[in-house]
């Protein structure tokens, strides 16, 4: 019997071959990645997002689950988690999707972390920049959507996701210093729930 074999994995993630039984791929994936691409297109962010998505024919994995969703550098993946039952792009993974493009965009760009192993402190500083950064980008792209049947659901979504007060702040034309004071009381909220 070979390792394959032995170990029960077998075809590419998600799918259901000989040996993987367990389906991880959403059933409705494309369809609310194709919805979620519909909003975005209503906003100069979300349209510049979309262009790097399609430009760098980044692949957009829609799976099973409740964990997060984000952008993978190592695979240059867009991996986004969503519950089996779902059927229809959601606005708290239209912003996640915002979100993982910035930071996609900001890799293809050549901005990409530092070794953890060589300086923590410089990979930490370099993370909370680029998380801040991806926030900012969903603060503009929700404040884009203001006129739009979106707004109300998105704007409803923020407190949800942990960040009411980056997008209060972002309106109120917080300078940066500020805007990272709100996303670190954001970020250690979460961390402390």
């Amino acid at each position: 019997m070979s390792d394959k074999e032995q170990t029960g994995l077998g075809g590419t993630f998600g799918s259901k071959t000989k040996g993987s039984q367990i389906a991880y791929g959403h059933p409705a994936g494309k369809e609310i990645v194709a919805m979620a691409r519909d909003v975005m297109k209503e906003s100069e962010t979300g349209r510049v997002l979309l262009k790097v998505l399609d430009y760098h024919k980044i692949p957009v994995h829609v799976i099973k689950g409740t964990g997060e969703s984000g952008f993978t550098p190592d695979l240059n993946v867009i991996y986004l988690q969503v519950s089996g039952n779902v059927e229809k792009a959601q606005s708290g993974l239209i912003l996640y999707l915002v979100k993982a493009l910035r930071e996609a965009d900001q890799e293809y760009a050549g901005f990409r972390a530092p070794d953890p192993m060589k300086d923590i402190m410089a990979y930490a500083a370099f993370m909370h920049a680029r998380n801040l950064d991806s926030i900012t980008h969903i603060c503009k792209f929700v404040k884009e959507l203001t006129n739009t049947s979106y707004f109300t659901d998105l704007l409803d979504t923020l407190p949800k996701l942990g960040l009411n007060g980056v997008y209060k702040a972002f309106i109120a034309g917080a300078s940066k210093e500020e805007l990272y004071m709100e996303y670190a009381a954001a970020y250690n909220t979460k961390r402390g729930s």
